[in-house]
This record gives structure tokens, sequence and C-alpha cells, in this order.
């Protein structure tokens, strides 16, 4: 009798352990892109976005935080502290991607220390959509991957948030957000 309780123990044990087998991705896929430059699907309007920024950014990430907000969004805000800025938006990054984040906003410290991060958010069909400077391509041959979309910094932080959130409601939509026709990588502020 105490083998036969031994063996179902080991048996529902096996059965449960082989249950916790699913996918390895870093996240499900939210939004579908076939070129990685447009949304095709869209996403859930309660949908959180991920924000990554810089040390100095305290005014942008309220701004942010309450426009995604009173757009409906669930924003996830991370502002990287002065020092090792690059490692934790990295991890942040990372973090947000395995939380399920439908669309990026960063605003990166050191752009060039995104790039292995920026193709996994991808790879997990996150937009990401630059704020400021650009991020860099990774791949060769003019094929990487770089941010979906650019909202330039050149206004206030106050403008910058307002942007940042029309091209979120665009993506939310499954519209492609509106780009300048000089430099196909930023949006207009209109």
């Amino acid at each position: 009798m105490l083998r036969i309780v031994a063996v179902t123990v080991a048996l529902a044990a096996a059965l449960t352990l082989a249950g916790c087998q699913g996918t390895t991705s870093a996240a499900p896929t939210p939004v579908q892109s076939t070129d990685l430059t447009s949304s095709d699907g869209g996403f859930d309007q309660q949908a959180v976005i991920g924000v990554v920024l810089a040390h100095d950014d305290a005014a942008l990430a309220d701004g942010l935080r309450t426009g995604l907000t009173d757009a409906g969004f669930r924003p996830d805000v991370r502002v990287a502290p002065a020092s090792g800025a690059a490692a934790a938006q990295r991890a942040a990054v990372s973090q947000l991607v395995r939380k399920g984040a439908k669309a990026l906003l960063v605003h990166a410290a050191r752009p060039s220390a995104l790039t292995g991060v920026i193709q996994t958010a991808h790879d997990a069909g996150v937009v990401v959509v630059s704020l400021g400077d650009p991020l860099p391509a990774t791949g060769t041959g003019g094929d990487g991957v770089s941010a979906d979309y650019r909202v330039p910094s050149e206004g206030d932080d106050a403008d910058v948030a307002a942007t940042a959130v029309e091209v979120v409601q665009s993506l939310q939509r499954g519209e492609k957000p509106e780009t300048d026709p000089t430099d196909g990588d930023t949006t207009d502020a209109e």
C-alpha cells in the first residue's frame, strides 16, 4: 500500500512539472509587426506601456505617467539612477518585456548600451519608440533593428510627453503614427 502511494505521489509530481513546461520566449507577442516599422494589430487600451528614462527625466516621467494614465493605459515608468544608468536601463527594458508591455518609450542614457535588449523587445513583438536620440541598430548589412518610431526631444518635456502619448494611441489603434517625410524615423508633433 505504501508503495502505491509513493508511486502516485511521484507520478503527480512528474505531471505537475510537465505542465509547467511552456514557451521559453521572453514575453508574449502583443503586437504583430511585419516590418518592424508599423503596428498591424494594435493592442488593448488598458495595456501596460513601459517607459524607460534617464536619471534627469523627472518632469518627463511625470508627464508621461499622467498622459498615458489619462489615455487609459497602465504606464510602468522606470527612471535610471545617475550611477549605472545604462545597466539599469537594460534591466528595465528586459523586465518590461517579460511583464508583457505592448510598447516601450525609451530615452536612453547611453543608446549603444541598449542594442541587445531592443532586439529582444522586437523579438517579443514590443513596439519601441525612441524619445530623443535614435537608438542604434543591431545586425549587419543595414538590416539591423532600431526603434520603430522616434519622438524628437527638441520641445519641452510636456510637448515630448504629449507627442509620445499620441504615438502610443496610434499604435493602440493599430495605425502607423504620422512620420516626417524628410526623416522616416521621427514623428510629427501635430
